[in-house]
């Protein structure tokens, strides 16, 4: 009796919307991992612009369909590009870049473009050439339709449970990055990394190479004259720019260089620097 009762028209034409709806959801689903992976995946600006530059990324795919944003994530999350992230060549400040790729061998990248292919036909199957399929007076028609959108779920679930993992993956990558941006450590690491970039601590490696004895030991009063000359404007807002008012202190914060006070016959000394060794 129940069986009979599952199989009337009325049933099973409920059985056949509900999947119809339950794979939309699906495919919306796949949608909106690929925008949310898309939208975190690449970020590069100075510190001070970076939420206000993700925002447009995000904000600049809400738009993109599907296929859009498969061919979007090929290549920026499964290709390999020629060439890096790149900053400016005159930093003004804190310049930060963060990318996300997943790599795999040529039969995973294929596997990958295969899988997305399926999902886009199977969308567009469903969305836009269902009709023709759908007879609600035959429950043999209603029987087929619905073992169809079974096999449909099938085909489609393995990109949504590998977008699923990416998008963890990335959600628990993000949050281990947030705890490690809000120490001191990764505030004093930024710090160093931004005054050993800075043109002041590198004019002063390029005059150590150019310039230093032979066991490499500069005159530092000799290469800050060279500065002055070069990057007076730098060495004006060095204070205010790094914390440090003499080129000795700024060159010890760089850890870069060893620094060596050679004592003078008639009293006082005379500083070198030389850039450190690996």
């Amino acid at each position: 009796m129940n069986q009979e009762k599952a199989l009337t028209p009325q049933n099973l034409q409920d059985e056949v919307l509900r999947k119809i709806g339950r794979n939309l959801l699906i495919f919306q689903q796949i949608e909106g991992l690929l925008k949310m992976i898309l939208g975190n995946s690449q970020v590069q600006g100075y510190a001070r612009e970076l939420a206000f530059k993700q925002e447009q990324r995000i904000n600049g795919m809400q738009k993109d369909m599907l296929g859009q944003l498969m061919q979007r994530y090929f290549d920026e999350i499964l290709s390999t590009p020629d060439d890096e992230l790149q900053g400016p060549h005159d930093l003004a400040e804190p310049w930060l870049s963060c990318s996300i790729k997943i790599t795999g061998d040529v039969a995973f990248a294929e596997s990958q473009i295969q899988a997305f292919e399926i999902v886009r036909e199977e969308r567009n199957q469903l969305v836009h050439h269902f009709l023709p399929y759908w007879h609600p007076d035959s429950p043999e028609n209603l029987i087929l339709a619905s073992d169809n959108l079974d096999k449909q779920r099938e085909k489609i679930l393995p990109v949504w449970e590998h977008l699923r993992s990416v998008a963890e993956t990335m959600r628990q990558a993000r949050q281990t990055l947030a705890g490690y941006m809000a120490s001191n450590e990764f505030g004093q690491q930024l710090e160093l990394l931004w005054l050993q970039q800075s043109s002041l601590i590198q004019l002063f490696c390029d005059i150590a190479m150019q310039t230093g004895s032979s066991d490499g030991w500069t005159c530092l009063a000799q290469a800050g004259k060279l500065v002055h000359m070069q990057l007076t404007d730098d060495v004006v807002r060095m204070k205010a720019t790094y914390g440090h008012h003499s080129f000795k202190k700024l060159l010890i914060a760089s850890n870069l260089f060893e620094i060596w006070d050679k004592a003078l016959p008639h009293g006082g000394s005379r500083t070198f620097y030389r850039i450190r060794k690996p």
